[in-house]
């Protein structure tokens, strides 16, 4: 690890604070300090618009707070660190462990993405009183932007948590970057796995906020509930809870799995939500039926860090012949904008689970007039199932127990429990279980109620 000493005075960047979220709108049941648990909406917000990109490397870290939904970046939760209180917006992103913010905004190619990152606040160290500078950092690396931080403790308080306080929490604070848009929030394995020094999702439950180092996330949909694209903030049906879980988020039990060990085929090893996909499938418009893709079945990382998915080549070749498209140089499918609207599915199949997901939720718009699969070749980067998979799915992420739950996502109201870190959580959903529909629209419970769709993913910056 490099040893890093915070210049006295930060250089800034340009950005606006944004003010906490009001506590009605933030966080449902928990009890301070009693071991409960902490839940969050997701907001919607969209604004960037630029390619993806894919990571190199893992450095990154833990954290929670509002959920907002930047369609073209992935999700924001929104932190007030030090004291007094600096609210920065983070991204969520459970392929990834540490917490870092403040990226140089002036470094970002575009100046789109530039007016985001600067929208998404800022830390100074030195405006602190409880700030301690630990002397050491590290470098982070990504596929497209880098940059150096260097670790400190502060506090860090939970917007709309009645104040809760995590007492001397260890994060980075950039001192260079490079066309690195978004400050990061890693809610994936820390101490003893993949660090060594608690992240957040540790120090939640080492400081009594949680019972266990349990995640569920529902990132809930990307249009409004009249199924149009939403262009603004609002949307509520997504939620993250730290130590708990919503029986009303999803239908039919939840299945557990095992949370793979680190895979030989990934760089340095380390621990990540790895679980074994069966296989891919792919119903066409108009049918109920599932073509099972040869070959599909593989380790597979769940990344709420990159908007897009990442499939092997093989997978890739016959979802085109499916679509009745060729690749283009980059490996993107571009498809008929209006593909979406004649339902169909493409179905993940994890044991005697089935992800079914609609393919007007996994088109989105590039540019223009045109559209594109959300997928792309993952011969240059870990396979990983991104928001384009996961806001078809509820799942729950177990580090005590090195275990993975899913089910089917839906939205039926909320009902939140607290978990306890023993494992073997046996819940059933309590929405209405669901089935394909032949018909535009994608899933319908039985009862014939339409569930939320998800349509209109647009162009991704993902730090993938």
């Amino acid at each position: 690890m490099s040893r890093y000493l915070l210049p006295l005075a930060l250089s800034a960047v340009s950005a606006t604070v944004l003010p906490a979220a009001p506590a009605a709108e933030a966080v449902a049941a928990r009890a301070p300090n009693s071991g409960s648990l902490l839940s969050f909406p997701i907001v919607e917000r969209r604004t960037y618009q630029g390619p993806p990109i894919r990571r190199r490397g893992l450095g990154r870290r833990d954290d929670e707070a509002i959920l907002y939904n930047h369609t073209n970046v992935a999700y924001m939760i929104e932190l007030g660190l030090g004291t007094p209180v600096q609210t920065v917006r983070v991204q969520l992103d459970t392929g990834s462990n540490e917490l870092w913010v403040d990226p140089d905004c002036s470094t970002v190619t575009t100046a789109a993405s530039q007016q985001f990152c600067e929208s998404l606040g800022t830390y100074v160290p030195q405006d602190s009183k409880t700030f301690v500078d630990l002397e050491e950092g590290t470098q982070l690396a990504y596929g497209r932007g880098e940059a150096e931080i260097a670790y400190v403790t502060d506090n860090i308080v939970v917007p709309g948590s009645d104040n809760t306080t995590l007492k001397d929490v260890q994060f980075g604070v950039a001192t260079a970057s490079d066309d690195a848009a978004v400050p990061i929030c890693g809610v994936g394995f820390g101490k003893n796995f993949n660090l060594d020094y608690n992240n957040l999702v540790d120090e939640l439950q080492a400081q009594g906020v949680t019972n266990s180092r349990t995640l569920s996330l529902a990132l809930g949909s990307a249009t409004s509930d009249t199924g149009r694209e939403d262009p603004g903030d609002n949307i509520g049906n997504g939620i993250v809870i730290f130590g708990g879980v919503d029986t009303k988020k999803f239908a039919g039990p939840l299945y557990k799995y095992t949370n793979l060990p680190p895979q030989a085929s990934d760089p340095g090893n380390p621990w990540r939500y790895w679980i074994q996909l069966d296989s891919v499938g792919f119903t066409k418009p108009g049918k109920t039926d599932s073509d099972t893709i040869s070959g599909s079945s593989l380790p597979i990382v769940l990344d709420s860090g990159s908007s897009l998915s990442y499939l092997p080549q093989t997978i890739m070749d016959s979802l085109a012949k499916s679509f009745g498209v060729k690749a283009q140089s980059d490996g993107s499918l571009i498809v008929d904008c209006d593909y979406g609207s004649k339902g169909g599915y493409i179905d993940f199949t994890f044991g005697s689970l089935v992800i079914s997901v609609p393919l007007s939720d996994f088109i989105w718009a590039a540019s223009g007039d045109l559209c594109a699969v959300g997928a792309l070749p993952s011969e240059e980067t870990t396979a990983l199932l991104g928001d384009t998979f996961l806001r078809s799915a509820y799942v729950v992420f177990d580090q005590d127990n090195q275990d993975i739950y899913m089910a089917q996502a839906a939205n039926c109201g909320s009902n939140e429990q607290v978990l306890a870190s023993g494992g073997n959580y046996n819940l059933t959903g309590e929405c209405t279980v669901v089935k394909k529909s032949a018909a535009v629209g994608g899933l319908v419970p039985m009862s014939a109620a339409a569930l939320l769709g998800l349509v209109g993913i647009q162009a991704v910056l993902s730090l993938l």
